[in-house]
């Protein structure tokens, strides 16, 4: 099956290849595991995580968390930026407008960390690798 599956490293693959002259009996069962793996990949339905990940992406609170996340994150780090720059030059005192584009960096970045943990705990259940160790 390794060598159907193209698992065998160089050496491996020539020796196998080698009993492959020889053994008539040898190919057809290689062609016989080919055959089931062709079979097995058309007749698998989705992954159940496919079905979650494209629910996740229609959810009307994922899509507005993530859009809001940006564009809160985007902003405070533009007027952080921009102000940064103008403090340098100015040696000025901490605004309102300065707090809140902070707030805006913090909310922004607590929005796109909360939504990433929530889109993988919801599909944490579906992820077929879930319980393979190495």
């Amino acid at each position: 099956m390794a060598y159907a599956d193209g698992e065998l490293s160089p050496a491996e693959r020539a020796a196998f290849e080698a009993r492959l002259a020889h053994e008539p009996g040898l190919g057809r069962e290689v062609a016989q595991h080919r055959a089931l793996a062709v079979l097995a990949r058309r007749l698998a339905p989705l992954e159940p995580l496919d079905h979650e990940w494209r629910r996740l992406a229609a959810d009307p609170m994922q899509r507005g968390a993530l859009g809001f996340g940006w564009i809160s994150l985007g902003i405070g780090v533009l007027g952080l930026a921009g102000l940064a720059l103008w403090r340098f030059e100015t040696n000025g005192e901490i605004s309102l407008i300065e707090r809140g584009l902070v707030l805006a960096v913090v909310l922004g970045a607590g929005a796109l960390l909360v939504t990433a943990v929530r889109a993988r705990v919801r599909t944490l259940p579906f992820d077929p690798y879930r319980n393979v160790e190495r």
